[in-house]
């Protein structure tokens, strides 16, 4: 094999594999998917179900649906923000912070049963002017018989360079 080939290979990192696809060697300072992971299983029970809703009212810009799915007893946890407990503070956060921003995010990977879910979340931004899906967060949710959220426990990846290059 010629040098040069063989240099360009070596600099030419591979696309790391993960659940919902292949990251992106070009932004090796953030969790940058390849293409657009798939819509994964909701496994059964409860928990995943509402996670999923979730999700759902998120991206439709349904922030008080979002905290309406949390009991008035609710915590909700972060370690990048201060603790939230209630639903007053809860519904004051999606519609103040999270409604501001109007997140576009996409479940990655759902694990769980009847009162737990684990979600891997992902967020759509624009990167070098395309549309691009980055890895953000690995949520917890506790879910009551009644369906309604009483802890959330949101595990932030950590903020990693997505300035676009151009």
């Amino acid at each position: 094999m010629n040098v040069l080939l063989a240099a360009l290979l070596l600099a030419a990192p591979a696309p790391m594999a993960i659940t919902g696809g292949a990251l992106d060697p070009a932004w090796p300072d953030a969790d940058v998917f390849l293409g657009i992971p798939p819509e994964p299983r909701v496994p059964p029970g409860r928990a995943c179900a509402v996670a999923a809703r979730y999700v759902r009212l998120v991206n439709a810009g349904e922030y008080a649906a979002v905290a309406a799915l949390y009991a008035d007893d609710a915590t909700f946890l972060d370690p990048m923000r201060p603790n939230l407990h209630g639903r007053a503070e809860i519904d004051a956060f999606y519609t103040r912070q999270i409604g501001a921003m109007k997140p576009r995010i996409r479940a990655v990977t759902y694990l769980g049963n009847a009162s737990e879910c684990m979600v891997e979340l992902a967020r759509e931004v624009m990167l070098d002017s395309k549309p691009r899906t980055v890895l953000v967060s690995v949520d917890h949710f506790v879910v009551r018989r009644d369906g309604r959220i009483s802890a959330m426990v949101a595990f932030a990846r950590p903020v990693r360079n997505t300035h676009d290059k151009n």
